[in-house]
């Protein structure tokens, strides 16, 4: 995917739009069904939520972004928008919606006993969504039922999804409004309604998490990109505007805060977006040996190259067709923030393209189902059926052995692991050890446990990055690190005090002996 040319949106349209669009080969019962697609999208919910609930709690480490947003999302249910001052770092419709449902799996008791935990599940119906609106969007563009389930299949199964795609992301909350959107979009009713929906879902997306905006060139094609249209200027105008609309909510929101311009002694939206587009460290370039960004792919890479390379191949077959186009569109605006040398890349930006890997997939392989088809006439009679089946069961079984030597051993992986035991015995021991009066700077992946019961104080059980960014620490705190007790570090701790440049932590961590250690967790004593 790294040597993939990106194709302009522009270009792209100038160039499909002059090749007539084939219409669709309809075989005799092969038409959509609603009875079919209704018993298939019943079953994938039901496959979909027993898989991603199947070791959630145990399938990846609890991360620092998870302890974050599940901060975030109890906070919301306090009536605040984050447990620390908020500072525009993300739209925050994310962590409301899943503060929405966050607490009905911690009320359950599912999960593993804590709220980071019980919080993946509040995760689940968003995975769950993705799944079943990748086989809707295949089907809408005329994907026969085998080949959108394999769609789906690969979005389920990837071992991109069984890890990332069932963290506590915003990427997770945000990608089911994104592909509402596409659906809405793709529908052959010329409905000014459909049009505008569409909008509002993009929007939507966009403020669950502001990445998901590289996908508008995309979006914008699968709408525009018709063989005929009569009211094609109404419906763009009524998704660019009322889109438009519902993304003025979020910079609303700032100017009625008085927070919208940056000034002394408060947070802005203007400084957070200075901030997040050009003082935050980037990841290297891509040629890099050794770049956070060459590292990174190399780990997609390893989790799933199968459904990367042969999403973005399969994106290149999509480029022939008017009707698909949308698709490598999206595969190309995906991939320049991956080949540019600036900037920041973060590690779950990979979500966001998953579903559309295997939508390329689907469709290319519906294609070359068709000039098969085409070029086998006997195929197409009712006598046919055999021959036909026999070679579908061909096309979709040489795209299972291509996969399941590498996915059996990944997801076997990914279904049975216990990755979170040394975490679990931080936790512990810092809740029997540590004096609920002391101060301690803790990593956000444990934030939320610790400060709850006797520890339910912010300013005694810090988020370690607070002491430095959040000036009402000083204010709780006047000594600075001096008045920390303990410190505790997990796996990427000291990288996000050396990138943060978190002068308390390190202070406090330069004067403090370990203690005790789990695996890569330790807990310090600050000797004062």
């Amino acid at each position: 995917m790294a040597t993939q040319t990106p194709v302009r949106p522009g270009r792209l349209m100038s160039v499909v739009s002059t090749r007539p669009e084939r219409a669709p080969l309809r075989l005799p019962g092969n038409r959509p069904g609603p009875g079919v697609d209704g018993i298939t999208v019943l079953v994938l919910c039901v496959v979909t939520a027993v898989l991603g609930a199947w070791n959630l709690t145990g399938a990846s480490p609890y991360m620092d972004d998870e302890g974050t947003y599940t901060a975030q999302a109890f906070s919301v249910l306090r009536g605040d928008l984050a447990p620390y001052t908020y500072q525009y770092d993300h739209p925050p419709l994310g962590w409301i919606q899943l503060g929405v449902l966050a607490w009905i799996p911690q009320a359950l008791g599912l999960g593993d006993g804590t709220y980071v935990g019980a919080t993946r599940f509040a995760v689940l119906p968003f995975f769950v969504a993705t799944v079943v609106l990748t086989y809707l969007i295949a089907r809408r563009m005329r994907v026969q039922p085998p080949l959108a389930v394999l769609a789906a299949a690969l979005v389920l199964l990837s071992p991109l999804s069984l890890t990332l795609g069932r963290q506590i992301y915003l990427d997770n909350i945000a990608l089911p409004w994104l592909l509402l959107a596409f659906y809405l979009a793709l529908n052959e009713r010329k409905a000014l309604w459909h049009h505008v929906g569409a909008g509002v879902f993009f929007a939507l997306a966009v403020l669950s998490k502001e990445t998901m905006a590289v996908f508008g060139p995309a979006l914008l094609v699968a709408l525009v990109n018709r063989p005929t249209w009569s009211n094609r200027a109404f419906s763009v105008v009524g998704f660019l505007v009322v889109g438009g609309l519902v993304l003025t909510f979020y910079p609303l929101m700032a100017l009625l805060n008085w927070e919208l311009l940056a000034a002394p002694g408060r947070v802005s939206l203007q400084e957070a977006v200075v901030l997040q587009l050009m003082e935050r460290n980037g990841s290297g370039a891509l040629w890099d040996d050794g770049s956070d960004r060459a590292t990174l792919l190399q780990g997609w890479l390893h989790y799933d190259q199968h459904l990367i390379v042969g999403g973005v191949l399969a994106g290149l077959v999509c480029l022939t067709r008017r009707s698909s186009a949308w698709l490598p569109v999206a595969v190309a605006v995906f991939s320049l923030p991956v080949l540019l040398p600036d900037g920041y890349l973060p590690a779950m930006y990979v979500i966001g393209i998953v579903p559309f890997l295997a939508l390329s997939v689907g469709v290319a392989l519906q294609m070359v189902w068709n000039r098969l088809l085409r070029t086998t006439p006997s195929w197409r009679s009712r006598a046919g059926a055999a021959a036909r089946g026999t070679a579908a069961a061909a096309l979709v079984g040489t795209v299972g052995l291509v996969l399941a030597p590498h996915w059996i051993a990944q997801d076997r992986d990914l279904l049975t692991q216990e990755a979170n035991t040394d975490w679990s015995s931080t936790l512990a021991w810092v809740q029997e050890n540590v004096p609920a009066e002391d101060t301690a700077l803790v990593p956000y992946a444990l934030w939320q446990d610790l400060n709850a019961g006797d520890h339910e104080d912010p300013w005694r059980t810090v988020a370690i990055e607070k002491a430095d960014l959040d000036p009402q620490f000083r204010v709780e705190h006047p000594d600075g690190w001096k008045d920390v007790e303990w410190v505790v570090l997990g796996p990427a701790t000291e990288r996000t005090v050396q990138d943060l440049g978190l002068d308390t932590a390190r202070r406090a961590l330069d004067n403090a002996v370990p203690v005790q250690s789990f695996g890569d967790w330790t807990v310090h004593r600050v000797q004062g």
